[in-house]
């Protein structure tokens, strides 16, 4: 059974990276232990759940009741520019890392053009 688009995406625009995590997850929220195990399998669940509380992983969770013991979910939306959020910095430290990649400027600049960029309304534009 082939996963459902999920409201408002633009077919134009098939690899946005909400697009990508929406067909890998199927929700808009996705539950900690999923996201845990899809990006952060070098942390333990405990582990995992401290650095979202510390901040040391910029992530909120939501919580649809009051209860701190109710399920715990990632926005998607938000999980997306985290992702993007990182993989531009990674690009930009390697400019500064590697003297080679400056005198490939025009593919330094594709490498870093070529993230998405999800603004908080959900709409995901590029560079």
């Amino acid at each position: 059974m082939p996963t459902p688009e999920p409201p408002g995406l633009d077919e134009a625009e098939p690899t946005s990276t909400v697009a990508l995590l929406y067909r890998q997850f199927g929700d808009v929220l996705i539950p900690l232990e999923d996201v845990r195990r899809a990006y952060f399998r070098n942390r333990s669940a405990e582990r995992f759940r401290r650095a979202l509380r510390e901040g040391t992983i910029p992530l909120p969770i939501v919580r649809l009741d009051e209860s701190h013991k109710g399920q715990g979910y990632i926005c998607l939306h938000q999980l997306a520019a985290y992702i993007e959020w990182r993989a531009r910095r990674a690009a930009l430290q390697q400019e500064s890392a590697d003297c080679s990649v400056r005198h490939h400027h025009r593919l330094h600049r594709a490498l870093i053009d070529a993230v998405p960029t999800t603004d908080p309304a959900g709409a995901t534009r590029r560079g």
